[in-house]
């Protein structure tokens, strides 16, 4: 019933914007403004007593007179008025709402508590899944919803990862992020508080969208950490799930309090939870996206020996650099690897692990062969490819053509580093793309998504071993 009443509020056919405005600074006038520009085709109904109109669109003194079903409250008025508000959703049997406004548990105010408990009975009694409060809101990119104060997440290109945190900010730092690496999302929401919607909810409800391949978390802290380990537990044999847990100095827990009114918790704790529950961990906001969007495309790795393919000597040291510090292992190729690479690069190049095509990168036959026999090497888990603009696009032409023959032939797990042009890097970012080869713009972001899919394979690995144990 849970995972049902998500799956409506995340693809309504209706959405009451309660709180609705023309003026331009109120949060009523962004949440219209997003759902607008984000082409949503349901049915909007704005809702402001002392409108007859909100942007062209026929306004309703409250709820209740909406001459039409509602699947979708989004509520953006005073915390005083938000308990009648509450009540006229239950008795029109509204299955699902976001609170946007705040004022409530994250105040530590006796007053700000029992507000918000007297919310979440109401929510309760009628069965309502309410995102929030203090919440930016959500966005469903899949369903062109974009129930939110921030307009731009409608430029988002849509993925397969979706994106569950305790702070909008944090949905803030990651949106960016993603449209400058062309990472594609597909829901993006913020639990605030958490009244009747929390992490261990929306685990079990991405565990089943078909338009959800990967899973990313940021979490400051719970009352309750058992039940989202729980429900990881549960999913993460099936769909990967990689979290980013703040709050390590004793600051941070002190700041995640008057954040979101949760208890942090020591990260220690977490670490290891996370560690029994098959989830991954990433140490900042970009590694959280860009391991989530590895794991949305990428099979897992068979183990953690990494070989190294770049256009310029000097990448290729950064990317062993970066790939040891992620716990990756730059491997020793086999005799007969070095042999065949031997054979067909000329003297003065870099023949081992990492490999410099840079001077071969236009001969077609010969850039082929280098690239399968690094892809087919048995001591090879998982490759990692950099680029940079010091060739022009002719040289990187080539490479990129037997990469996808490689990978395809061989199955191996594959990371790019792409940095050139905007022109050049969409028209081969798409290619990529296309290919559901992840591919980024430095080398750190490529190693921390192959670590994130090495770490995947050793969390498969510990779910075979269990299972052959029953």
């Amino acid at each position: 019933m849970t995972s049902d009443k998500l799956d409506l509020i995340f693809n309504p056919n209706s959405v009451a914007v309660v709180g609705a405005s023309e003026a331009r600074r109120k949060v009523g006038y962004l949440v219209m403004k997003s759902l607008i520009k984000g082409d949503f085709k349901g049915k909007i109904y704005p809702v402001n007593p002392k409108r007859s109109s909100v942007l062209g669109m026929e306004a309703y003194p409250s709820i209740k007179k909406i001459p039409a079903k509602i699947d979708l409250a989004v509520i953006a008025i005073p915390p005083k008025h938000i308990p009648k508000v509450m009540n006229e959703c239950v008795e029109k049997k509204v299955p699902g709402g976001v609170i946007i406004t705040a004022g409530f548990k994250e105040t530590k105010s006796e007053k700000g508590i029992d507000l918000q408990n007297k919310v979440k009975k109401i929510a309760e009694k009628g069965k309502m899944m309410v995102i929030g409060p203090n919440t930016f809101g959500m966005v469903n990119i899949d369903s062109n919803l974009n129930a939110s104060f921030t307009s731009e997440f409608s430029l988002l290109e849509k993925g397969k990862i979706s994106l569950v945190s305790q702070s909008g900010g944090v949905c803030h730092l990651a949106m960016p992020y993603a449209l400058r690496e062309s990472i594609g999302l597909n829901k993006i929401m913020s639990l605030g508080n958490r009244l009747t919607v929390d992490f261990h909810d929306m685990i079990d409800y991405l565990a089943e969208d078909p338009n959800t391949e990967s899973i990313a978390l940021y979490i400051e802290g719970l009352e309750n950490p058992k039940k989202l380990m729980d429900a990881a537990k549960e999913v993460s044999e099936e769909k990967p799930i990689v979290a980013y847990k703040a709050g390590k100095a004793e600051i941070s827990n002190q700041a995640s309090l008057s954040h979101t009114g949760s208890l942090a918790g020591k990260y220690t704790f977490y670490k290891a939870a996370f560690r029994q529950a098959g989830i991954i961990t990433a140490k900042n906001v970009q590694g959280l996206v860009c391991k989530a969007d590895a794991l949305a495309k990428q099979p897992p790795a068979k183990g953690k020996k990494v070989g190294i393919i770049t256009l310029v000597a000097g990448l290729g040291l950064i990317s062993s650099d970066v790939c040891e510090s992620q716990g990756l292992k730059i491997t020793k190729f086999s005799r007969k690897t070095n042999k065949k690479i031997r054979n067909l690069m000329p003297p003065l190049t870099i023949r081992s692990n990492p490999v410099d095509l840079g001077i071969i990168a236009d001969d077609v036959d010969k850039c082929g062969k280098v690239i399968k026999t690094v892809f087919e090497d048995e001591n090879v888990d998982c490759v990692t490819i950099n680029y940079l603009y010091s060739w022009s696009e002719e040289f990187l032409k080539v490479p990129i053509q037997k990469i996808f023959e490689a990978y395809k032939e061989t199955g191996k797990p594959l990371t790019v580093c792409l940095e050139y042009p905007e022109d050049i890097w969409d028209k081969y970012k798409s290619e990529l793309k296309e290919n559901n080869i992840p591919t980024f713009s430095t080398p750190e972001l490529a190693a921390k998504a192959l670590a994130g899919l090495v770490k995947r394979g050793e969390i498969l690995e510990k779910h075979n071993q269990l299972n052959n144990m029953r």
